[in-house]
């Protein structure tokens, strides 16, 4: 007999020994076990009952979370204007549409509260409408609106008990302006507690009818205990086999008594070969001396050990592993053995290492950048400082490494204040007049500032890029900024206009691409309303009108897509092989001939008043697209029998050409947007003859012809001058 046999014949006997000496005692154990069942029943149901309510809050804390993207989806500006609550330019008063989202996807109740009315909501009152204009109180509004935090609890609403969620909306000043909500009634909750009892009181019922059956048949079942040990044994070496970590246990002497599939694999010998064997039998010296000392130390102290160590495969090869080793007791109480497991991380510490590799090459790369740059923590402390920062500013890395107090803006302005990267996720229009040119894309922000006697010397102008960095769980755990000295740039001119134009042209193309989409709705929408009716109703008196619309309709759409069809083509800067010289008056004379039908209709005269001996250098086409939109647009604004007048100016090596028309005028505070893509006067936003891209696109040739362009108006019902600039000679 081995060692195995031996070991399980020994514990095969000992029990068939306890289940005879404890037979006379079986009813009382019965008894006991109830009472233990019945104890661990309620434990259970306790559990229970915390885990529904942690599921239940997790529930209200995902509700309440998706709440907020769906509201930050809208806008992300909160404030009040006269009565209604907006979130960006989305009015949320009377707007149901997000809480009966968030109602869609968790069920339950959401609220918008304006302070605390509610504004938004499908919690309903007694009459089962919903419940506008109820007030919040109670615990909730003393946390949202007194101490300005969450709150999370059991509320009353409309006399109903809700388990709920309330976070406090802020306005940018940080002021609590309102609330959201969600909840779930606790009526739901009680109910499935309930229910969690009925079948904890049956179970109690068929336990206690268990171990009545078993007295009466624990007598004949006392000759099958040797075979249902071994077919428990059979099982416990199934489930342990199913592990795909290396499992195995050892006697107090530290002999192995057994082991699963996965660690024959790794020991490379069968159970039959392990069992009996000692460390020493099976592994090299040194480490089997490293396990046999982890042994006697978990047996000397029993519990849980845990550390890391180095085990050599079957194959050979040399792995890193964590051990998590515990003892187990026999029947007398006494610790027996101990049991092991072996998990494999090999690879964790590869990822682990390729990762500190990864940061490693990431501060190299800082560190060897071409432009200035530093990193900061998110206690806007620094912890990186680059060669080109250390050259820019005379300070070396290691007086401003760990340092925070917004050291890294003395050498630019003498004094401790926040600079660009301070200013990540800042109000805009706040920190716009800091800086002379300032834009963001997503949360990067784009800045160029005058530095006066920069390190004594000369005024220099510098460009900037900030940007947060995160961690792989998407925490912003800092900043880096980039510092470019763009002086000997900024004296050009023409890199100016081209700076200037690449942001233009981002701008223009990411704004087409959101308005056109929901500006050409409204035309469309009679269009499919109509023309259905129109094939029914042919012989009806109102055919014609019902028609014109539709006409109109599409003529809006026709002239809003060949409009941003023109401008996204306009984007591109013009060779100089497009150009040619032209007569400026031919010019003039083409587009008029254009819009001859539209200056017919209003009875309107435009006068050409440019000297045919004036040359400009351009592209035909775009400049006659350029006079065709002005015409067009001061034909559209001008009384009938009203006069346009066209005339060209030398000053210096430029010509400046004006189109004046006697029409409706500007309003001042319109002149610098009216060149804007799709900004319509308050009048005209709901014009479908206006596509609100015309006067974009006179400004998009004019910049591509390196001129300027802008509006002057001595103001309402006073007409409008349109002047913009052209080279006179090659360029």
């Amino acid at each position: 007999m081995n060692y195995r046999q031996a070991h399980t014949l020994t514990t095969v006997t000992n029990k068939v020994q306890y289940m005879k000496t404890t037979t006379k005692y079986i009813l009382a154990s019965s008894i006991v076990a109830i009472m233990i069942v019945a104890m661990f029943g309620g434990y259970f149901l306790s559990q229970y009952q915390d885990y529904e309510v942690r599921e239940e809050q997790e529930k209200l804390e995902n509700c309440i979370r998706t709440f907020w993207e769906l509201l930050n989806h809208k806008g992300t500006d909160f404030r009040v204007v006269n009565g209604q609550l907006l979130a960006g330019a989305y009015a949320v008063n009377g707007n149901f549409e997000l809480p009966d989202k968030v109602q869609d996807i968790f069920g339950g109740v959401a609220t918008v509260f304006m302070g605390d009315e509610r504004v938004s909501t499908n919690v309903l009152n007694a009459e089962g409408k919903r419940a506008l204009g109820t007030r919040l109180v109670g615990p909730a509004y003393e946390a949202i609106f007194k101490q300005g935090r969450t709150y999370r609890g059991v509320v009353n609403i409309l006399d109903v008990p809700y388990l709920t969620a309330y976070d406090p909306i802020k306005n940018r000043q940080g002021e609590v302006i309102g609330a959201l909500f969600v909840g779930i009634k606790e009526s739901e909750f009680l109910e499935r507690m309930h229910d969690l009892k009925v079948h904890l009181m049956m179970t109690l019922a068929g336990m206690a009818t268990f171990f009545i059956s078993l007295m009466v048949v624990l007598g004949r079942a006392l000759h099958q205990v040797e075979a249902a040990n071994d077919s428990q044994i059979r099982f416990q070496q199934t489930l342990l086999n199913t592990i795909p970590n290396p499992v195995f246990y050892k006697d107090t002497d530290c002999r192995y008594l057994g082991c699963n599939k996965a660690f024959e694999f790794y020991a490379g010998i069968s159970q039959d070969e392990l069992v009996g064997k000692t460390p020493h039998d099976l592994w090299p010296e040194e480490l089997a001396e490293c396990y046999l000392q982890h042994d006697l130390v978990l047996l000397e102290k029993p519990g849980f050990q845990g550390y890391e160590a180095t085990v050599r495969y079957a194959d050979g090869s040399l792995r890193d592993v964590i051990f998590n080793k515990a003892t187990f007791n026999g029947s007398d109480g006494s610790v027996a053995g101990l049991v092991g497991v072996i998990l494999d991380i090999t690879e964790r510490k590869a990822a682990e290492e390729a990762t500190k590799n990864a940061y490693q090459q990431l501060w190299e790369i800082v560190e060897f950048l071409p432009d200035a740059t530093f990193v900061v923590d998110k206690e806007k402390r620094v912890i990186a400082w680059n060669r080109a920062i250390e050259k820019m500013t005379g300070l070396k890395k290691e007086d401003v490494i760990g340092k925070g107090d917004y050291v890294y803006s003395i050498p630019f302005y003498g004094e401790r204040r926040p600079i660009l990267i301070d200013l990540i996720d800042e109000n805009m229009d706040l920190i716009r007049d800091k800086y002379a040119f300032i834009t963001i894309e997503g949360r990067t922000l784009f800045a160029e500032a005058i530095i006066p006697n920069f390190r004594g010397g000369a005024d220099c102008c510098l460009w900037g890029t900030a940007t947060p960095l995160f961690d792989s769980q998407g925490n912003q755990v800092g900043g880096i900024q980039s510092i470019r000295d763009i002086t000997g740039y900024k004296q050009a001119e023409g890199e100016r206009l081209l700076l200037k134009s690449q942001v233009d042209q981002n701008r223009l193309m990411e704004t087409i691409m959101v308005r056109l989409g929901h500006d050409l709705k409204t035309p469309l929408t009679p269009l499919f309303i109509l023309l259905p009716l129109i094939r029914k109703q042919l012989a009806q008196p109102d055919l014609i009108k019902k028609f014109d619309i539709c006409i109109k309709s599409a003529i809006s759409i026709k002239n809003l897509a060949d409009k941003a069809a023109v401008l996204a083509k306009l984007s591109f800067r013009i060779q100089p092989f497009d150009a040619e010289d032209l007569c400026l008056a031919a010019v003039v004379d083409d587009s008029v001939l254009t819009c001859e039908d539209m200056l017919g209709l209003k009875q309107i005269v435009c006068q050409n008043c440019v000297d045919p001996a004036v040359i400009v250098h351009g592209m035909p086409g775009q400049l006659r697209e350029l006079f065709v939109n002005l015409i067009s647009n001061a034909v559209h604004f001008s009384n009938d029998r009203s006069v346009i007048t066209i005339s060209a100016e030398q000053h210096g090596n430029a010509l400046w050409i004006s189109v004046r028309d006697e029409g409706v005028g500007i309003a001042a505070d319109h002149l610098e947007h009216v060149f804007d893509e799709l900004f319509k006067a308050d009048e005209s936003r709901h014009d479908l003859e206006t596509s609100g891209l015309g006067l974009s696109i006179c400004k998009r040739i004019v910049l591509n012809h390196h001129g300027r362009i802008w509006a002057e108006s001595p103001g309402i019902g006073q007409g409008t001058i349109m002047r913009f600039t052209l080279p006179r000679k090659a360029v």
